[in-house]
């Protein structure tokens, strides 16, 4: 007789305890996977809010080129992604087309490595709305 008859026999009314072990096993391990792909979802959503991606993404598309010089940079402390720092910029934005300049602040997540690129007196291609005067950064952020 092989090993697992042997066993069948002698502890066949383990069966169904053993099943329902399983059993929950598997669900309880289908749940915490959706909660986790949930949350993830979640913080998804927050930081494309924080980042004002939604804001940015319209601006890039529809907005008119600027150059922006760089009048005031600082850390908000506050990290997106556990990579991109959100800095506080505040911007004389001078549009291209012979519009007068003028200055906003925008929250943008930078990456630590390209801080220097946003120091004060830097200049920085921008694109702005000219109806609400909402500026986007025009270049890559990594």
């Amino acid at each position: 007789m092989d090993h697992f008859a042997v066993w069948f026999t002698k502890y066949w009314y383990l069966i169904v305890p053993i099943a329902a072990i399983v059993l929950l096993a598997f669900v309880l391990t289908t749940l915490a996977k959706r909660h986790v792909f949930r949350v993830m979802h979640t913080q998804s959503v927050v930081n494309r809010q924080v980042m004002g991606a939604d804001r940015a993404e319209r601006v890039l598309r529809t907005g008119q080129p600027a150059v922006g010089v760089v009048l005031d940079s600082y850390d908000t402390g506050t990290r997106v992604e556990r990579i991109f720092v959100l800095v506080r910029l505040k911007f004389q934005v001078r549009p291209e087309g012979g519009l007068p300049a003028y200055e906003a602040e925008l929250v943008a997540p930078i990456s630590p490595v390209k801080l220097a690129d946003f120091a004060p007196g830097r200049s920085v291609k921008l694109r702005f709305d000219p109806v609400s005067r909402e500026i986007a950064i025009d270049q890559p952020v990594r």
